[in-house]
């Protein structure tokens, strides 16, 4: 049987919406909000997973994915960016971001499986939430520097900031929306 691909699109886009967001974000950062601000965090994180949650439910395109994202997702963002202080305090900033990064992936597949009141049992769930941590860990990681040396990237509303937040997004954002599905069967001829 033949499979076609599809959620490509989504996931680009999202990650393109997510990668402008994030380098807004930073440039707040920069230059309106102190160092080690966690009012602001916890904002940031909550305004992250709202977008996250309209890019989900968009790409789902249930009611139901819209019920249950719009306000989980944000509800999410709040508990995910809230720990990221405790944990950085324990194993450094960079680490409390890449912990609560990888988290935020498998929490999201979790939440993308229960927007599709999808009845798999949930192992396809953490299958992808890992890959989604994994690769997207990794990209998140190479894009570090951002934050580990801003001499070299000092300017936070770059193209060279974007494109690096949309690298970070994108392995996480193809391991939740890009499916295999089997293509129609052209009827038979006579």
């Amino acid at each position: 049987m033949d499979k076609r691909q599809t959620g490509v699109r989504q996931a680009v886009i999202g990650a393109l919406v997510l990668g402008a967001a994030s380098t807004f974000g930073d440039w707040l950062w920069a230059t309106r909000i102190p160092d080690g601000a966690v009012v602001p965090g916890v904002v940031h994180g909550i305004a992250i997973f709202g977008l996250l949650a309209v890019i989900l439910a968009s790409a789902i395109g249930t009611p139901l994915a819209w019920r249950r994202l719009l306000p989980a997702l944000p509800l999410m963002g709040l508990v995910i960016a809230a720990s990221f202080y405790p944990i950085a305090m324990l194993i450094g900033y960079i680490g409390g971001l890449l912990v609560t990064w990888m988290a935020m992936w498998i929490g999201l597949s979790y939440a993308h499986r229960w927007a599709r009141a999808a009845g798999d049992g949930g192992n396809q769930a953490l299958v992808r939430g890992v890959i989604a941590a994994v690769a997207s860990g990794l990209a998140f990681w190479a894009i570090s520097g951002i934050w580990t040396n801003p001499s070299a990237h000092a300017d936070p509303l770059s193209l060279d900031r974007f494109g690096r937040w949309v690298l970070a997004f994108l392995p996480g954002m193809a391991a939740l929306l890009v499916r295999f599905e089997p293509s129609a069967q052209e009827p038979a001829r006579s």
